[in-house]
């Protein structure tokens, strides 16, 4: 082959290579998959002639604490992917045609090198008795296919694990952000809060999210309560500039409160606009602004027009995961 002995630290430069051209089958080994990396592997699927095949682990931990994208894995069986789970799988292997590649690299970005805060991985090209080798060995894995009824029961698993008590809040830094984002991620498993991804005009403000602070919501469109939001105390709420750009986490404190004079007085003519408050506490408010975008958590963000998307469980957790290892990084 070419590239033999060639040795890779960004798999990116790998993978989508291989599989831009189309034509051939791909077999994906991977226990972690972000959703951003999934919806670009989604979208070479879709358009491929060749059949794809993904295997996995299906495991609610991972899920729980920002490892594995269900909405991800939504993508690339609607797509056309083959998706297996492998109990026990910790393999990460890619095979196109008859080209493989073999390596430490998880299909996430940060394994992937295309994260802010990229992993120190390394991989290399099989030759071309190493690829049947791997084929046939993954060819033998006992797995089961997946369902989309079966990754719906995974997101309800996941947020249903024990909690774990924890006292951290606030802002941070690289020595307190482990503690602090493993509270918030037992925090987000509690069924009766809703996670939130909320747009605010204008570019980061890192500084006021870091005391207690509030936002404004428009009416909405439903035609009770005078279109007050569902938004409500508990609730837990990553941040997300006009620029796009996801950099702190906050929790709910209050009921939307329709223009109280304090949020008059500070948005002046611009409180008529978005008339329902809530108000805030700090949660996870890292020192810099991160390089997290929220195409990352998902494809779809039209929804910040009108204030605010509620999340899934996994687009929540992974959102948060990103945000620590960036401030670690």
């Amino acid at each position: 082959m070419l590239n033999d002995g060639v040795v890779y630290t960004n798999a990116a430069d790998w993978l989508y290579k291989a599989v831009s051209g189309g034509k051939e089958d791909v077999l994906l080994a991977s226990p972690y998959l972000s959703f951003d990396v999934c919806n670009k592997l989604a979208a070479f699927a879709a358009g491929s002639e060749a059949p794809w095949r993904l295997f996995t682990r299906l495991d609610p931990t991972a899920v729980a604490n920002g490892y594995m994208s269900i909405r991800g894995l939504e993508d690339l069986l609607k797509s056309g992917v083959r998706v297996s789970h492998v109990e026990g799988l910790h393999a990460k292997t890619f095979i196109v045609g008859s080209r493989g590649f073999l390596g430490s690299a998880n299909l996430t970005g940060a394994g992937l090198g295309t994260s802010a805060a990229p992993n120190f991985e390394m991989g290399v090209d099989l030759t071309s008795c190493q690829v049947e080798a791997a084929r046939s060995t993954m060819a033998a894995w006992p797995c089961d296919d997946v369902t989309l009824a079966g990754l719906q029961a995974l997101s309800i698993h996941a947020r249903r694990l024990t909690t774990v008590p924890s006292t951290a809040s606030g802002a941070v830094d690289s020595g307190s952000a482990l503690a602090m984002v493993e509270h918030l991620l037992a925090d987000a498993r509690d069924e009766t809060r809703k996670l939130w991804l909320k747009g605010e005009y204008g570019a980061p403000a890192l500084e006021q999210w870091r005391e207690e602070y509030l936002f404004g919501s428009p009416r909405m469109g439903n035609g009770k309560g005078e279109g007050k939001p569902s938004i409500k105390p508990r609730d837990l709420v990553i941040i997300c500039a006009e620029t796009r750009d996801c950099y702190a986490v906050v929790e709910v404190t209050s009921y939307p409160e329709k223009l109280p004079a304090d949020y008059c007085k500070l948005r002046g003519e611009q409180a008529l606009r978005w008339p329902w408050v809530s108000r805030t506490k700090p949660r996870f408010v890292p020192h810099r602004v991160l390089e997290l975008r929220a195409h990352e958590l998902r494809a779809s963000t039209g929804g910040l027009q009108n204030g605010h998307i509620e999340l899934e469980f996994d687009e929540f957790t992974a959102g948060v995961r990103a945000l620590s290892r960036l401030v670690a990084a």
